[in-house]
C-alpha cells in the first residue's frame, strides 16, 4: 500500500507512473533476491517486452540523475540552501509509511517547505 505522502510526492515528481512502478519493482526485486539470485524476469511480471521494461527503467534513472544534478547545481548557485533541503529530506524520511492522523499535516508541511526552498 502506498502512503498518502508517497502519492502526493509522485504526483509532483517528474517521474511517470510507469517509471515509478518499474523503479519500485526493480528495487524490491533486488532487496528480496539480491543481485546474484535469479527470479522471474521483471518484464514478465508487468507484462511487457524486456526492451520496453528496461527502456522505462532507463528513462526513470535518467530523470532521477537529472533531478539530483539540478539540486546540486541549485545548491551551488545559492538557489537552494543546503539546510532547507536537509530539513525537507529528514521530514520525508521520518514520515510514517502507514496512514496516520497527521499525514495531511505532513503533506502540507512538505508543500510549504518546497515553496520556501524555491523562493528566489
Amino acid at each position: 500500500m502506498v502512503s498518502e505522502l508517497d502519492s502526493h510526492l509522485a504526483l509532483r515528481s517528474s517521474l511517470t507512473k510507469k517509471q515509478i512502478e518499474r523503479l519500485s519493482l526493480q528495487i524490491s526485486a533486488e532487496k528480496r533476491h539480491g543481485s546474484t539470485i535469479k527470479s522471474q524476469p521483471k518484464h514478465l511480471i508487468v507484462g511487457v517486452s524486456e526492451g520496453a521494461y528496461y527502456r522505462v527503467v532507463d528513462q526513470a534513472k535518467k530523470n532521477v540523475d537529472e533531478a539530483l544534478y539540478t539540486l546540486l547545481l541549485c545548491s551551488r548557485m545559492g538557489v537552494i540552501r543546503t539546510e532547507d533541503l536537509t530539513r525537507l529530506l529528514r521530514l520525508v524520511i521520518r514520515a510514517p509509511e502507514e496512514p496516520s492522523e497527521n499525514t495531511e499535516e505532513v503533506v502540507s508541511l512538505v508543500d510549504a517547505l518546497v515553496r520556501k526552498i524555491v523562493m528566489i
